[in-house]
């Protein structure tokens, strides 16, 4: 089952890298090095801005996971701007602001539309989930110090200026969960020293620690746009996993002897070369590659905006129905029953419905009338779940 991608405009990348091209960035830097864009991305100022933060902390449900602060390298203790029962302080978190301190805005694009369908437009690009975090950093401070992080991240600043200093990558890319530790791991010795202006873009592989601080007296506003690979260990172990589905001897409990008899290493060693060789012969790549692919559908998360408004209004046979830009799906047609999957959800097809559909959401469009079917009651109910489901949407005129 592969992933297919609904129409987007265009690569989302290429416009925020130019005048690199994608193939150049992923031969060059990606996973290997930094690289700033020399001019301004017209996109990145329509993104966030200061105003809309500021309608995010006074009028809109801040639960404590919501927002957080950092000040000095380090975060800043809750209690410092969140009530006894958790809630967000909004007063409190506006004074330490006004006294230096970062506001930090974790995961915003679940809570923002148009971020949420920036993140959307770049998951293609990269093939895996994209997120951001909006940094809000008053003039002359600094909110984090040396680090580096444990995913790849486009830093997109959108007003005031920062600071940035380059430091050594480490030996191998970490993995996730694998984090900077300042009292352990050697930064390495500086190697550039520039300053991010509003409108540049700056891509950062993780594993190079790098350093931020504000410049001049502006308070510095950006995106962390976080992309959130798979890595092959991970496609492997999702092989092993597929494999010991059809492998009874690698259900089998370790024996106690691996632990305990020294004399029986000899045995173990060659029943790990058994399972090692079976694994060989028996891991599939088109199998594991359709749990992946799958998984990834399914995770992406919908984007329904609009809908709500069209299922209240009522779709006509005769309504032209668009695939919404940037939205995964994938069609199987070869398992025992055809099926759609989407995010959050997979959606059963007739027999007779699922090729007609395919070919239809391949033209990029779909027409309850354009069908031929058995039953009209499922085709209505399936295209409407389509819509509930964010996949299709109406056509703009």
């Amino acid at each position: 089952m592969h992933a297919q991608t609904t129409p987007a405009a265009g690569s989302l990348l290429a416009s925020l890298i130019a005048p690199l091209t994608p193939d150049e960035f992923f031969a060059r830097y990606y996973e290997q090095d930094w690289y700033v864009t020399p001019e301004r991305v017209a996109a990145v100022a329509d993104l966030i801005s200061i105003d809309r933060i500021d309608e995010i902390i006074s009028d809109t449900e801040l639960p404590p996971s919501s927002l957080s602060m950092a000040q000095s390298g380090q975060g800043l203790a809750q209690e410092e701007y969140t009530h006894p029962n958790g809630a967000i302080d909004r007063g409190a978190v506006l004074d330490n602001f006004r006294n230096g301190v970062t506001i930090v805005l974790p995961q915003m694009h679940f809570a923002d539309g148009k971020l949420y369908k920036f993140c959307l437009g770049l998951e293609r690009d990269f093939g895996a989930r994209i997120q951001t975090n909006i940094y809000l950093t008053p003039d002359s401070s600094q909110g984090f110090g040396i680090h580096y992080d444990d995913h790849d991240v486009l830093v997109l600043q959108v007003s005031g200026r920062k600071k940035w200093e380059i430091f050594g990558q480490r030996d191998g890319l970490p993995f996730r969960g694998e984090k900077f530790r300042k009292d352990h791991d050697d930064p390495g010795e500086l190697k550039a020293e520039f300053v991010l202006e509003p409108g540049q873009c700056l891509y950062v592989p993780r594993g190079l620690a790098h350093r931020a601080t504000n410049e001049g007296t502006e308070p510095s506003l950006h995106i962390t746009v976080g992309i959130l690979v798979q890595t092959w260990a991970e496609f492997l172990l999702e092989a092993v996993a597929e494999v010991t589905l059809r492998s009874p001897d690698m259900r089998k409990s370790l024996p106690r002897s691996l632990f305990f008899d020294p004399a029986t290493r000899a045995d173990n060693a060659a029943t790990f070369q058994h399972l090692m060789d079976e694994l060989a012969r028996k891991a599939s790549f088109d199998a594991t590659l359709a749990v992946f692919g799958s998984n990834f559908v399914m995770a992406q998360g919908p984007r329904v905006r609009g809908a709500l408004n069209a299922l209240a209004s009522g779709i006509a046979e005769t309504d032209r129905l668009t695939l919404r830009e940037s939205i995964l799906y994938s069609i199987d047609l070869d398992g025992e029953e055809p099926q759609l999957t989407i995010a959050d959800t997979a959606v059963a097809l007739k027999p007779d419905l699922a090729p007609q559909l395919q070919a239809q959401l391949a033209a990029g469009s779909v027409c309850i009338a354009d069908f031929t079917v058995d039953d009209a009651a499922d085709l209505r109910d399936t295209v409407e779940t389509l819509v509930a489901y964010g996949l299709l949407e109406r056509a703009t005129s």
